[in-house]
């Protein structure tokens, strides 16, 4: 696969960079129909790679690019040809001119000159035990040395093959980690877990016994030897904590300057050996003296390097890549504009378009996380982040920890569940209520534990049609004692629904079209699930033994209403759904049916019966996304055709373990948080909220030779789409997904359309609601 589009004499300019720029004073601009975006966040930088007119940055959530000249940033993935994801290190060959992409499984990537990409997997498939990270690169006449948890590899970079593997280098044979290497002449220095460890090249390295610990390099607790590195004919290494060293050839001799820190990195450059350590950059030159650089946008460094320009490029694990001037008095970051942190736990989307993330929650059998990560908010390209670093003053934001789901109400408020400090009514910073069982009391809320009585956990919320608040209140320690309240802001009232059994450990919610809440039971404490009366106390509990759901498949993850009202759940064993809500209490019951495929792959059987899903979504063409741990599925309305099916190999989902799906009717984004991110896929389905405006097009104008999908929205829901040129003939016709419609610039027999003027003709199947758009197709 290629990644770019030209090579430059040092180092590689990415195809699109200026269209893709994402600094931290831009919004994301929108991609389209079938695209995706990343929303990454690149504060947390590891490791850099400067190849000239370009600079690789490892992050810990994301990778990326910066092109010096332009001063603008890309995210990169699978979709540039990246053959994983989670990038641990880089690093750049100059006599190759080659980048080496190192992954957290110890996976490889080498960018090359010509814009190719070599994925070399030798380490992963080896299978070492334990944590097999990679972690720094070092070059040296064509051979990089990757030093990691599993010892040192040396990597031939002509042949692009390992050469040799050093593990059991330790005394005795031990095996050791390793952190960084560096070569000085005819011998190789390793800074590892049994100290400073030096082999000659033209030994036999693989034997232990050919390699010294020298004085002052010796073994010490805590593996407090991270960073090596050649400057001027001498190696230097950091001992954490305690002081630098030089080498003598004989011994290691302590330095004065820059000591008692945690050495992250040590870099050679014409101004000096560059040192980071947990607190700034520094310089030590070849007299002995030393100065440092400080800013507060280098709070965390983790790397440094030294342009050609004069520059210094920071990796900082708060703010992303730091650059200086090249007087280096000051400093600018490059961090996009994205979710403070990966955490996504829970999708909030909203009629206004808003796009709500919430960062805590609990494990699969909810136990505490104990995040104090706040919420996100997407709207119009931009994310605003509400946190303890963004609003430290606890009378603007009380910081409630693991906020785990929300609901919001016609006016914007937001109603949000803490599982540590009850439900958090959140309407703008110091505009706010918590309730609890030690706050805004009078309320019903009752805490998960006997000896905390402030510690509430709320799992989920939802607002009905009348604007009331459902509250689902999980505490297994009080039984018997109902946790579904439901609050009145409007009065300030608050009620509790009857005690049903399993009311004390409730997961899930969802209101149907009558009134009535489906509460999925926590699977740590209970089966299935329960539709209730609110105003009777009626219920009815459906299992696998009774009422439909999927044999061995009675944990349920998600649960949702469609456009339709029918309700969908998500389960250890595929889905299933309960189509008619209105007859749950009455001797019509039919129970939940699992949906049989029909057409494609796994026809006649259950839908992703073999799946634990954990999460689903319903779009505005009532089609159905399900979140598993081997991927994202889009079925049809009916669950009986699978339609799309995305991973990490064929998409830029960070990770194959969905944690949750949702779907922006106004926009047609589906977002989905995975276990290392979170991701967006421009839907083709939207929903037009009131009397729809004539459809808008994009992109238009549109070049014949473009390979994506035309998008034409704001179309009434579900309309009948003509498309004709302008003397009327058809060209083609089909059905909107809710209020949007893709085109391939296709006609019926398959043909490319030519250039011209094209009709797009639509209505609503009363034949009201019409407009006429145009979209030009253009040859360039």
């Amino acid at each position: 696969m290629r990644l770019f589009t030209r090579a430059l004499a040092v180092g590689f300019l990415i195809s699109g960079l200026c269209a893709w720029n994402a600094t931290s004073s831009k919004a994301q601009g929108s991609v389209g129909y079938g695209d995706w975006q990343l929303h990454l966040p690149t504060n947390r930088a590891l490791a850099l790679a400067d190849t000239g007119p370009l600079v690789y940055v490892a992050a810990e959530d994301a990778f990326f690019v910066f092109e010096k000249e332009l001063h603008t940033t890309r995210l990169l993935s699978r979709r540039d040809g990246l053959h994983d994801v989670g990038v641990r290190t880089v690093a750049y060959d100059s006599l190759t001119q080659q980048v080496l992409v190192a992954y957290r499984n110890a996976n490889l990537d080498v960018l090359r000159p010509d814009g190719s990409i070599r994925n070399l997997n030798d380490i992963l498939r080896k299978q070492l035990a334990g944590n097999s990270s990679i972690n720094q690169v070092s070059f040296h006449a064509r051979r990089g040395y990757l030093a990691g948890s599993f010892g040192l590899v040396v990597l031939d970079m002509d042949r692009l093959e390992v050469r040799e593997t050093y593990s059991n280098i330790g005394p005795g044979g031990a095996a050791v980690r390793t952190y960084a290497s560096t070569i000085l002449g005819d011998s190789l220095y390793v800074a590892s877990s049994a100290g400073v460890l030096r082999g000659r090249l033209t030994d036999n390295l693989l034997d232990y016994r050919n390699w010294n610990t020298d004085p002052g390099g010796v073994q010490r607790d805590g593996d407090p030897y991270r960073a090596i590195a050649t400057q001027n004919g001498h190696v230097y290494a950091g001992l954490d904590y305690t002081n630098l060293l030089r080498f003598t050839g004989r011994e290691w001799v302590a330095l004065g300057a820059l000591s008692g820190k945690a050495y992250r990195q040590l870099t050679p450059s014409r101004l000096g050996l560059l040192v980071a350590d947990q607190e700034k950059v520094s310089v030590l030159r070849a007299d002995g003296s030393s100065i440092s650089y400080t800013s507060e946008l280098v709070a965390d460094p983790r790397a440094v390097l030294r342009g050609r320009d004069g520059h210094l490029y920071v990796a900082d694990n708060r703010n992303g890549l730091v650059v200086s001037s090249p007087d280096k008095q000051q400093f600018e970051n490059f961090a996009t504009n994205a979710p403070a942190t990966a955490s996504a736990f829970n999708i909030l989307p909203d009629a206004s378009g808003r796009t709500t993330v919430f960062t805590g929650g609990f494990s699969d059998r909810y136990l505490q996380t104990g995040k104090h990560e706040g919420f996100f908010e997407f709207k119009d390209g931009k994310w605003t982040n509400i946190t303890p670093q963004t609003i430290p003053d606890l009378t603007q934001y009380p910081d409630p920890q693991d906020l785990a789901r929300g609901a919001r109400a016609a006016d914007g408020t937001l109603y949000a569940g803490s599982y540590a400090n009850g439900l958090l009514e959140w309407k703008g910073p110091g505009k706010f209520r918590l309730f609890n069982p030690t706050e805004n009391q009078p309320n019903p809320i009752i805490s998960a534990l006997k000896d905390n009585p402030g510690y509430a956990r709320i799992t989920d919320v939802a607002v009905n049609a009348n604007g009331e608040v459902w509250v689902l209140n999980r505490h297994p320690e009080f039984p018997n004692r109902s946790g579904v309240h439901i609050f009145k802001p409007a009065s300030g009232q608050w009620r509790t629904v009857p005690y049903f059994p399993g009311a004390e450990a409730l997961d899930r919610i969802a209101l149907d079209e009558y009134g009535n809440g489906w509460l999925t039971r926590s699977r740590k404490d209970g089966t299935g699930l329960v539709a209730v009366d609110p105003a009777t106390g009626n219920y009815r509990a459906f299992t696998e033994s009774s009422g439909g759901l999927p044999e061995k498949g009675s944990d349920t993850y998600d649960i949702v209403k469609d456009r339709r009202g029918a309700i969908w759940i998500a389960t250890a064993k595929g889905v299933a759904v309960y189509d008619d809500p209105s007859l749950v209490f009455t001797a019509d019951d039919p129970g939940f049916r699992l949906p049989i495929v029909r057409r494609g792959a796994g026809s006649n059987y259950p839908a992703l019966f073999t799946e634990t899903v954990r999460t689903l979504a319903v779009d505005g063409g009532n089609r159905k996304w399900f979140g598993t741990d081997a991927g994202l599925w889009l079925f049809n309305e009916d669950a009986d055709e699978a339609l799309l099916h995305f991973t990490t190999e064929n998409s830029p989902l960070p990770s194959n373990k969905i944690v949750d799906v949702a779907v922006n009717d106004k926009t047609g984004e589906v977002f989905v948080a995975t276990e290392a991110g979170l991701v967006a896929y421009r839907g083709s389905a939207t929903i037009t909220e009131g009397a729809p405006a004539c459809a808008k097009v994009f992109p238009n104008p549109v070049r014949r030779s473009f390979t994506g999908q035309v998008g034409i929205s704001g179309l009434a829901n579900n309309a009948i789409v003509k498309i004709t040129d302008v003397s009327g003939l058809l060209v083609y016709q089909t059905r909107a997904s809710g209020g949007t419609l893709t085109w391939n610039l296709l006609d019926y027999n398959g043909r490319r359309v030519q250039s011209g003027v094209y009709l797009v003709l639509s209505s609503d199947a009363d034949g009201k609601n019409g407009c006429i758009s145009k979209i030009a197709v253009v040859e360039r």
